[in-house]
């Protein structure tokens, strides 16, 4: 077991013991939020046709060159078509086909005059143009969006609207992607009770249960809650076992520090795990513990809850990341400025200050609230948006940059 890691060295250790899980057809409405297990071709030329890309006439440019107000052009009106309808005929000079957004351009058109721009006569069969065109006015040309045998998407593309609409377009009416991972969340400690428990003294109501079951379906992922275990090592490392048996990574709160209770990493090896390292050089979260079952991956977070938190955005983020197939599943922070000086000590270890993210003259910044950045504050995350990094023995000042590692709801 490694001891005391850097965080980049906690991210290539989980990275190397983490594969990505298999891949299931999925119904298209039921894709969203999904990692894409396999490249996407266009099956078709996207628009399929030549067509109208607003409701007017179809006509001939030359027809309607000098077309103004006060010297409109008169055309014949031979047809109307409508989206979903095949025009029956061919525009000639003179002529023009009512033609509504979306609709195939008839034969003979090379631009459609926009509805603004005209005026029917009483009995419909002409129409006034008052507005000159160029060729290939408002027509959307076939396969401008997309040549037939395109590739639209890759594997590890995130299905969100834009995904999907193309998918659509494309008739995937079912689509290969990788497996929501299920994660199994465990709370240890004597002292945590279930909601609607009456409270002895000493006692606590769990809070890391449900605030891990949120991020994991912020992470887009399926939460698996095992409830509450105490200080018996043979019980939680039978729970421990089930829930690795159970589920594609396992969290669990509490029980990984120095303490005589502190019985974690001993469950996992008794449950038959190895252990892979404990200890990361960040804080709050500095005794967290990572392991594995059988093959599945186990991340011991820290039993205050705001440890527990951050230890959550660093590295179980990552590694859900990887078992749902992203290509790319390390932190990505985002650059701010630091918009008011922080009033910490600086310290040997990387800090994960709680902060807000906004924008002031077109600049992004970061605040980071004077109070609050113990690990057991638990009201110190309400509406924050991202864990500024303060690197070890550093204070930066008021206007300097920072990186920021925007949580699970907002980093999509």
């Amino acid at each position: 077991m490694r001891l005391f890691l850097s965080l980049e060295e906690a991210w290539e250790e989980i990275g190397a013991r983490t594969t990505t899980l298999g891949t299931e057809l999925v119904a298209l409405h039921d894709a969203y939020g999904r990692r894409l297990a396999s490249p996407v071709q266009s099956k078709m030329a996207f628009p399929p046709f030549d067509r109208s890309a607003l409701d007017g006439y179809a006509v001939l440019a030359d027809d309607v060159a000098g077309a103004a107000p006060d010297a409109p052009v008169w055309l014949d009106v031979i047809e109307e078509v409508g989206a979903g309808r095949v025009p029956e005929r061919v525009v000639g000079p003179g002529q023009a086909v009512r033609i509504m957004t979306g609709a195939p351009i008839p034969v003979g058109a090379d631009a459609v005059v926009r509805l603004e721009g005209t005026e029917r006569d009483a009995d419909g069969g002409r129409v006034k143009v008052m507005l000159a065109v160029p060729r290939g006015e408002a027509i959307s040309v076939q396969g401008e969006d997309a040549p037939a045998g395109t590739l639209l998407l890759t594997p590890g593309v995130r299905i969100g609207a834009a995904e999907t609409a193309v998918l659509a377009t494309n008739g995937e009416g079912t689509v290969s992607v990788y497996r929501r991972p299920r994660v199994g969340i465990l709370v240890s400690g004597e002292e945590v009770r279930p909601l609607g428990s009456t409270l002895d003294p000493g006692q606590i109501y769990d809070s890391n249960g449900p605030m891990l079951a949120a991020l994991v379906r912020d992470s887009g992922c399926e939460p698996v809650l095992y409830g509450q275990v105490g200080d018996d090592l043979a019980g939680t490392a039978d729970t421990v076992r089930r829930a690795a048996e159970e589920c594609d990574l396992v969290l669990t709160t509490g029980g990984v520090s120095v303490g005589d209770y502190d019985l974690m990493r001993e469950a996992y090896v008794q449950a038959g795990g190895e252990l892979y390292f404990w200890k990361v050089k960040i804080r709050p979260g500095t005794p967290v513990t990572f392991a594995g079952i059988g093959g599945t991956p186990m991340v011991g977070l820290s039993g205050n809850p705001a440890a527990a938190f951050v230890n959550y955005v660093l590295l179980v983020v990552p590694l859900l990341n990887k078992l749902a197939g992203d290509p790319e599943p390390l932190h990505r922070p985002l650059r701010a400025v630091l918009d008011s000086q922080i009033e910490a000590r600086p310290i040997g270890l990387d800090r994960f200050l709680r902060a807000y993210v906004g924008v002031k003259d077109g600049v992004v910044t970061v605040s980071v609230p004077g109070k609050g950045q113990k690990a057991g504050i638990l009201t110190s995350l309400l509406g924050v948006q991202g864990l500024v990094r303060i690197p070890a023995h550093q204070e930066p000042g008021q206007g300097q940059l920072v990186d920021v590692y925007l949580l699970p709801e907002f980093s999509r």
